[in-house]
């Protein structure tokens, strides 16, 4: 009878195994796993499958010889393929809302770089915002495109490893691809575009701030001269006109920035920027210059 037993306990001591990490197993090993490469949880889900086929193929019980000992082996059969299906429900779980969130977000941000593609014109602010996004989008493509593989790889392991769907997740697996294709050619042909109108905008924005440059000199030569130096002048009427002088300087000085900026985003040069302490002036440089009157053909 005891050899019996331990002949029973030597052919399936593959269990300990398994119960231990059945044991182990909760939501903190789960979350772990978020992100984690697909063959891993591929790996995971071919182990739980092979483990649950041997957990139900043992001996419900054991009745030794002469019917001495009787050895039941039903509930740890039962509590060990419950838990085998309920951590293989959870994974599968994780993995679907993994493929909605990351997809989600991934088309949301596909879209956003599409939508400033489509939106390019000859108006140099449209440039500038499609220049710069077309820039973004190229430092980014690696990261994007691995993500991409990564979303869709995880929607194949739900369809080869568990054979469930759902309908979210079929137009999700549908939309992705498109939405990236779309991306894709947008982009290219966006950055297309831009290539072909830099020989006239960074020229043009050359002229427009040493127009900026001009401008800003002579506003600076006119308030260190004539009647405002003048300390016979009315007060109030020359403090009025040197109001309006700061107005007009600070709408051209920040109109500089701007200009800067947009060729900088242009050209892919960091030169120095157009300051107002080049021209011997103490007051800031902000942003914005009317940019709006310029438009490339």
């Amino acid at each position: 009878m005891l050899r019996e037993v331990q002949e029973f306990c030597r052919d399936h001591h593959w269990m300990k195994g398994i119960y231990e990490f059945l044991q182990a197993w909760g939501p903190q090993k789960l979350e772990s796993m978020r992100g984690c490469p697909v063959k891993s949880y591929a790996m995971l889900v071919s182990c739980l499958n092979g483990w649950r086929a041997r957990v139900s193929s043992i001996p419900v019980e054991l009745i030794t010889k002469g019917r001495l000992l009787r050895l039941s082996c039903r509930d740890i059969q039962v509590e060990m393929e419950s838990k085998l299906v309920g951590i293989r429900k959870d994974i599968l779980e994780q993995i679907q809302n993994e493929c909605r969130s990351r997809g989600q977000q991934l088309i949301t941000e596909l879209t956003d770089f599409t939508k400033a593609f489509r939106t390019i014109n000859a108006d140099i602010h449209a440039l500038t915002w499609c220049s710069q996004k077309l820039n973004e989008a190229n430092e980014r493509y690696t990261e994007l495109e691995e993500r991409m593989e990564y979303t869709r790889s995880l929607c194949e392991l739900v369809r080869n490893h568990f054979g469930v769907f759902s309908a979210e997740n079929e137009a999700l697996d549908i939309s992705l691809p498109h939405t990236w294709e779309s991306f894709q050619r947008e982009k290219s042909q966006a950055s297309g575009f831009l290539l072909s109108k830099r020989h006239a905008i960074a020229p043009k924005l050359q002229r427009l701030t040493a127009a900026a440059l001009a401008e800003l000199e002579g506003l600076i030569g006119k308030a260190l001269s004539g009647p405002f130096m003048d300390p016979a002048q009315e007060q109030r009427s020359t403090e009025s006109q040197l109001i309006s002088l700061e107005r007009q300087f600070q709408n051209t000085a920040s109109g500089l920035s701007e200009l800067h900026h947009a060729y900088t985003t242009f050209t892919g040069t960091e030169g120095p920027a157009p300051s107002i302490a080049t021209l011997g002036c103490p007051l800031p440089l902000r942003s914005g210059l009317g940019l709006r009157d310029l438009h490339l053909g």
